[in-house]
């Protein structure tokens, strides 16, 4: 199997259009954060919140996709691991 290289536009969340964040954004609220507060309900069973990416301000937001390596594509679609490629012949 031969691989090709090929060159395509990433981008960090923060470079993003507004449209494109809004559409990352409506994508994540299918995906809640859960945490645990610490407390038990009456049934002695764990608290659990729901935290949405949604609900996070654009400087949370923008730190979530940076420590998690997330890249996008120019409509806010996430894109898959990429391996850069260092070469002076390209």
């Amino acid at each position: 199997m031969m691989s090709k290289l090929i060159t395509i536009r990433a981008y960090k969340f923060a470079e993003l259009s507004d449209k494109a964040k809004e559409k990352f954004v409506h994508e994540m609220w299918d995906m809640p954060f859960e945490s645990e507060t610490g407390e038990y309900d009456a049934d002695g069973e764990m608290i659990v919140e729901y935290d949405y990416f949604g609900e996070w301000d654009l400087e949370e937001q923008i730190d979530y996709c940076e420590m998690n390596n997330h890249l996008f594509n120019k409509y806010g679609q996430l894109v898959g691991h990429l391996e850069e490629v260092h070469d002076e012949n390209l």
